[in-house]
């Protein structure tokens, strides 16, 4: 019995220790799976703590270059991997070893995902800048630069839509030449005499006379009577002949006059279509932009393209132009059937010459000039005006950069052309809907951040690489040269919006127009001409604007009467040497503004890709020649494997008595 109770027991035992190991393997094999993945996070924690130090230097972001200064772009999984092996071997490197009930150890890592800063159309380097700019945001920023916008959308409305005029006012000149035409026509043929009934009664007086003669050689007995009566007869004939040769003769002048008439309306019709077509596109504009303007310009643009419509596009047949020719064509007519009808007797004969006198006579009773009446007072004058607008033109045509900048030889003159720019790639990326306020402190942090041509950057590729960011080209000048243009754009608008809302100023530019064109009665082309003037007064002071903020100065975003500097007695005389001198607006913008607000203008993705490609070439000529953006990613999710050893269960009846280890697997995720 006792034999049987001790066998009894130990198998009992080995069941109850059996069970014992199970539950201690099977709490092991739980804490094994923790620190796999508390392993494998700490390792990608490490690993990302290994950010690029040239970028955090240069530009306080954080990013992990996986190619660690190598060209090896697969060389973090080699740093996850050795950082991972200290957090799963516990002995690793000590001189003293200790117990490890762990025992698992890592035999692969996958990549699942990761976000490279170039992907995305550079949204992860906007999130990175974001995180950078949190605690950085000036009060009020939003709102001031949603303001200026607004005021510089009106302004960009504004220049588009007067911008077309260059192209009127050469159809408008030729209205005004074909009214004028017109004018003088109808003022020809008014004053022209044509009397048919007194030809008639002349030429028939001449007709009876010569049939008397005829008579009185019928009865002649003498031939010295029959040869004066022939004498008589042949003179009379000559006579009537040359008669009607002159009524034909002023018939046909009268049809040129009327035909010259008829070819001046339809070079009137066909310029002041080809005026009309312009003005769809201004009108398309305005209409586009409409709900953008305020109600005092939206009124003054309104006003001025009616009134161009009006008086050149033809639009009410102002001048009355239709209704004066309205009889041409008729009187055309009659006197081409007129001419038809006289024309046989140019060269002699009579017979049936009364009736046909009679037919002339009665056709021209319906030729009418009642009608002919332009709504038009020829007081031409001559123009004698300096034309500002050719000054102004010439003036551009030389080289803004050379009239904005005082001394260009001091300029930068670096340039840069990256290896492989990311503007290719990132156009056409289509981004979520715009948060404006991000977009602006992405801009902010640009400002602050990139050099400019008052504050150039040190040691970098380009020294004005906010230049380079709007404009994308490879020299500094270059760059800084087609700000200018924008900016002189920009000013433009603006002060072509506070001359159109600025009456005293409106009255001394038609006057010029006059100065300029002439008076002649047809205010089409003077006011189109009055318009080119203000636009080119805008841009001249756009200039001087310019200039200011290339020196330093502040220039206010809207002008007034205090902070406008430029007459229109200056404007005559504008020269590239007597440009005005620089001047300081109190509470104007200053160069950096009017950047901050060129900055909010640019595309993202073109933005996004030159401020990668300085970025890149920064790093590249300071620290580490293979360095790409392409290799750096600020967020990564990678899958582990690893392998576990059982050590509490042993399974010798399974496979000659190997252990089966277990396979482990744990998805991990960080980012900056």
């Amino acid at each position: 019995m006792k034999g049987h109770i001790t066998v009894f027991f130990s198998l009992l035992l080995l069941i109850v220790f059996s069970l014992l190991c199970t539950a201690i393997e099977s709490a092991r094999l739980g804490g094994v799976r923790i620190r796999c993945q508390s392993g494998a996070y700490l390792a990608l924690e490490s690993l990302f703590a290994d950010y690029s130090l040239p970028m955090a230097r240069e530009y306080g972001l954080l990013m992990l270059d996986k190619s660690y200064g190598t060209d090896n772009s697969q060389a973090y999984q080699e740093y996850f991997m050795d950082y991972l092996s200290y957090n799963m071997t516990a002995n690793k490197e000590l001189i003293l070893p200790g117990a490890d009930l762990c025992q698992a150890a890592a035999v692969g890592v996958t990549l699942q995902s990761e976000r490279v800063i170039t992907q995305e159309g550079g949204v992860p380097l906007e999130k990175e800048i974001l995180a950078h700019m949190k605690y950085a945001v000036p009060a009020g920023l939003f709102e001031w630069v949603m303001e200026k916008l607004g005021i510089m959308d009106q302004a960009q409305i504004v220049t588009d839509i007067f911008d077309k005029l260059s192209d009127i006012q050469s159809k408008a000149q030729k209205v005004d030449n074909a009214v004028q035409k017109i004018h003088q026509g109808i003022k020809r043929i008014k004053e022209y005499r044509l009397d048919m009934e007194e030809a008639k009664d002349r030429i028939g007086d001449a007709v009876d006379e010569l049939d008397e003669l005829y008579e009185e050689l019928d009865r002649a007995e003498t031939t010295r009577e029959i040869v004066r009566l022939n004498s008589e007869i042949h003179t009379l004939e000559r006579s009537i002949a040359l008669q009607v040769q002159d009524l034909v003769q002023k018939h046909t002048t009268l049809l040129e006059y009327n035909k010259n008439v008829a070819v001046q309306k339809k070079q009137y019709d066909e310029n002041t279509r080809l005026v009309a077509d312009k003005l769809v596109v201004m009108e398309g504009i305005f209409a586009e932009g409409m709900e953008k303007l305020d109600e005092d310009t939206k009124g003054i643009v309104e006003s001025e393209l009616s009134d161009i419509r009006t008086r050149s596009a033809g639009e009410g047949d102002y001048y009355k132009a239709s209704y004066a020719t309205e009889d041409i064509h008729s009187n055309v007519s009659i006197l081409q059937s007129n001419i038809q009808s006289l024309s046989p007797y140019m060269s002699g004969g009579t017979d049936g010459l009364k009736n046909v006198l009679d037919s002339c006579a009665g056709a021209m009773s319906v030729y009418s000039t009642e009608k002919m009446e332009l709504n038009y007072k020829d007081e031409a004058v001559s123009g004698t005006g300096v034309d500002v607008i050719k000054r102004i033109k010439n003036l551009l045509g030389d080289g803004l950069l050379g009239l904005v900048v005082n001394q260009t030889d001091k300029l930068s003159d670096s340039e840069f052309s990256p290896e492989e720019s990311y503007e290719a790639s990132l156009r056409g990326y289509a981004y979520e809907e715009k948060e404006l306020l991000e977009q602006i402190i992405i801009n902010e942090y640009l400002l602050n951040r990139f050099g400019n041509m008052l504050e150039p950057a040190e040691d970098k590729v380009l020294a004005y690489e906010l230049e380079y960011i709007l404009k994308g080209k490879e020299k500094d000048k270059e760059n800084l040269a087609a700000v200018a243009a924008e900016l002189l754009l920009l000013r433009s608008g603006m002060n072509l919006l506070y001359l159109l809302g600025n009456a005293e100023k409106n009255a001394q530019a038609e006057l010029l127009a006059v100065l300029l064109v002439g008076f002649t009665g047809m205010h089409g082309i003077i006011k189109v001409t009055q318009l080119l003037i203000l636009v080119v007064w805008a841009q001249a002071e756009g200039i001087a604007d310019v200039r200011s903020l290339f020196a330093g100065k502040r220039v206010p975003l809207v002008k007034d009467d205090l902070s406008w500097k430029l007459s229109l007695e200056g404007l005559a005389k504008l020269t590239s040497s007597n440009l005005p001198r620089e001047t300081e607006e109190v509470g104007g913008l200053s160069y950096q503004e009017y950047l901050r607000l060129l900055l909010f203008k640019e595309k993202r993705a073109v933005r996004n890709a030159r401020t990668m490609n300085l970025m890149e070439g920064v790093v590249k000529k300071k620290y580490d020649k293979n360095f790409t953006l392409k290799d750096c990613i600020s967020e990564l999710v990678i899958c582990t494997e690893f392998k576990a050893e059982p050590v509490f269960l042993m399974l010798p009846f399974s496979g000659r008595g190997v252990q089966k280890n277990y396979q482990i697997e744990g998805i991990s995720s960080y980012g900056y």
